[in-house]
């Protein structure tokens, strides 16, 4: 792809750092400084270690760390951590879920935000595997 080439690194890593970038750029429109520099720290950090992982001089962990798949096998591991990591948001958000049922309104806007991330997790979820199944 072009983005391994042009930004050396792959086009994943190239939009979490653009939509951590662009969160930091938000927080210094709105006068919020520290918040501001730290995401532009961990963008800057994120890219920074994808370019690194794509070096050769990387160790495994690195390299899945970064989202930088040297080969199948770095490849297969970085699929199955992965998947626990979707686990453990889909049990994170539903565990928030719960939370906000017991503790906010109903028409509460943090109620409703609750609510669509453990919805949209468990559609993303089902999609992943109807993807996976097919791809199989």
């Amino acid at each position: 792809m072009w983005t391994r080439r042009w930004l050396r690194m792959s086009w994943w890593n190239a939009v979490l750092t653009a939509a951590t970038l662009l969160t930091a750029v938000l927080f210094a429109v709105r006068s919020q400084w520290l918040v501001a520099i730290v995401f532009a720290v961990i963008a800057i950090a994120g890219a920074a270690s994808a370019i690194y992982a794509r070096s050769g001089r990387a160790s495994d962990y690195t390299r899945l760390n970064a989202a930088e798949y040297l080969d199948e096998r770095d490849r297969n591991i970085g699929v199955h951590a992965l998947a626990i990591v979707g686990v453990c948001a889909l049990l994170i958000a539903l565990g928030a879920f719960v939370a906000a049922m017991l503790l906010l309104q109903p028409d509460d806007p943090m109620f409703l935000v609750a609510w669509a991330q453990a919805l949209l997790l468990a559609i993303a979820w089902a999609i992943a595997n109807v993807v996976a199944v097919r791809r199989s």
